[in-house]
């Protein structure tokens, strides 16, 4: 029997992730990982201005990566069976593009220009004109961002190409318009040269660009001009419709079949934010809280739309079928996670690594990188627990919720000279889990009830530690999927949609989300003691929830 064969493919921060799935049974036939070279050599940043910015190449070159990684083997005939690739990628990551819909980074002149680039999700560049958006957004008659959680965010589409427009303007001329890096993705895979011709998906136009249906869509023209001149030639430029993920966007361009072999028909999806995929591949249901913890995290939600929500303030938006069909979706998170243990890694290695004469092997350097969260671990693990052990915040990354604040920075109390290394992981690791109960805690706050917690990526795969403490600080079970390349299989579930593989989201998720492997289980003794300390860590933030 024939096969129908679809691929998903994942753009995190770092690399590009691929799974050649089959659609019809869920196995997986192969699967890729390829890194992005320029970002892993920290090209065209610069964190003391918290810059990060990606190369349009990068993605280019893991595509053919990932595409030979997973076409290795088969036959021209398996091959030919790939029926549709869906993509996802982070976001907000917009880029400024010319009227064929090409990264100025890929013109002449503007080649080694950061701002030419993609401005990656965690950048923060545009905090003061997140600002002046929020405050123009509370004078005008409609508050665009009253689906953004009331407040607009310096890591979003509008605050970063106001920034690039002001520090840029010979770029900024050039820019016939801006498009979001899970737009430009199957615009690329497809070989779209018209920026009409792009459709837009809805989980970032919704959420990062305060697009929404009952305001006509994105912010209006009159708005984004009075924001700004520098908008004027562009207002005209962008969008009104929005597209769900398991949409066709188009066929595949003609110099990827002609380069591995793919049916000419082979369909490329309507792209999303990873995720958004990654809650679907991780068989989101109503009152499910999803969180994918990597970085960052965000936590993902989904609502009947017949139950009528309230909004939500200080989340990062609300938006009908930004995730599921039929569903409001709601995108919440932590600007730094995983990020906040690497960087007390790299903190406590450096000078080891640096320090004159040590003149450490390189096995010496490798067993050291891998070892170090193993030995940490069992340190913070025996460390008794009490209602007046060290505390510390989690905005290493500034604030994304509840609350959206940039220039908070992270804080900490309870440092003495008895203090190890041990008591400080155990307080990064409580502050993570902390500002995950942050974030539940204002959903409740709005009757909105959380009745099952999962957690995907990869930290929930790696470090059971880190979610037997999220269990005991939520106090309530968290359950871990058998995939940790959830966001991937997201897209796979969408591509399989969209081949006519399935009728519809939730039978495809039936078939081939992912399902869970563990069940981390409340301390009801630690949970007590934790919310005694989450009262301190909640007066340490000076957050009101």
């Amino acid at each position: 029997m024939q096969e129908k064969l679809v691929i998903g493919m994942d753009f995190g921060t770092d690399s590009v992730r691929g799974l050649l799935v089959n659609a019809m049974t869920g196995d997986v036939r192969s699967t890729a990982v390829s890194y992005f070279k320029r970002w892993k050599q920290g090209l065209y940043c610069d964190p003391q201005k918290d810059q990060y910015r990606q190369h349009p190449l990068d993605y280019m070159e893991s595509i053919d990566e990932v595409f030979h990684a997973l076409l290795t083997g088969l036959s021209p005939e398996t091959i030919k069976q790939i029926k549709a690739i869906g993509t996802n990628t982070t976001g907000s990551t917009p880029v400024a593009v010319d009227e064929q819909g090409q990264p100025l980074s890929l013109r002449e002149g503007f080649s080694e220009n950061p701002n030419a680039m993609f401005i990656l999700w965690k950048d923060h560049t545009a905090i003061k004109e997140a600002d002046e958006i929020n405050a123009l957004a509370k004078k005008w008659t409609i508050d665009y961002t009253r689906f953004s959680g009331g407040i607009y965010s310096s890591e979003w589409f509008w605050s970063k190409i106001l920034h690039v427009n002001r520090v840029d303007p010979a770029l900024a001329n050039q820019a016939f318009t801006w498009v979001e890096q899970s737009d430009w993705i199957p615009t690329y895979l497809s070989g779209t040269t018209k920026v009409s011709a792009i459709k837009r998906n809805r989980c970032a136009a919704g959420h990062k660009a305060m697009w929404n249906e009952s305001h006509g869509g994105l912010p209006s023209s009159e708005f984004l001009c009075s924001l700004d001149s520098s908008f004027y030639h562009l207002v005209h430029r962008f969008y009104t419709e929005t597209y769900t993920s398991e949409q066709e966007f188009g066929t595949i361009a003609k110099v990827f079949v002609d380069r591995y072999g793919f049916d000419e028909n082979t369909l490329i999806t309507v792209g999303a934010i990873d995720a958004h995929h990654g809650a679907v591949g991780a068989g989101s249901e109503a009152y499910t809280l999803i969180k994918v913890i990597g970085t960052s995290t965000c936590d993902m939600l989904v609502v009947p739309k017949q139950d009528n929500p309230p909004l939500v303030e200080g989340i990062c938006g609300q938006v009908d079928g930004s995730i599921d069909p039929g569903m409001i979706g709601f995108e919440a998170g932590q600007s730094a996670f995983g990020d906040i243990y690497n960087w007390f890694k790299k903190m406590m290695l450096k000078p080891v690594f640096e320090v004159e004469g040590l003149d450490l092997s390189d096995r010496q350097r490798e067993v050291l990188e891998n070892n170090f969260f193993a030995y940490i671990t069992r340190e913070a693990q025996a460390i008794p627990l009490t209602a007046e052990d060290m505390l510390f915040t989690d905005y290493h990354n500034g604030r994304r919720t509840p609350d959206a604040d940039f220039t908070k920075v992270a804080a900490a109390s309870g440092f003495a000279l008895a203090t190890g290394a041990g008591h400080i992981f155990k307080a990064l690791v409580e502050g993570t889990a902390f500002g995950s109960k942050a974030i539940i805690d204002r959903f409740r706050s709005y009757n909105i009830p959380i009745k099952a917690v999962i957690a995907t990526g990869g930290i929930p795969n790696k470090a059971p530690y880190v979610v037997q403490v999220l269990a005991d600080v939520l106090a309530c079970d968290v359950q871990v999927v058998d995939s940790d390349q959830t966001c991937a299989l997201g897209a796979v579930i969408c591509a399989a949609v969209s081949a006519g593989v399935y009728p519809n989201i939730d039978d495809a998720k039936l078939k081939l989300a992912a399902k869970v492997s563990k069940t981390y289980h409340c301390n009801p003794e630690r949970a007590a003691i934790y919310e005694k300390l989450y009262q301190a860590y909640k007066k340490l933030t000076q957050l009101e929830l």
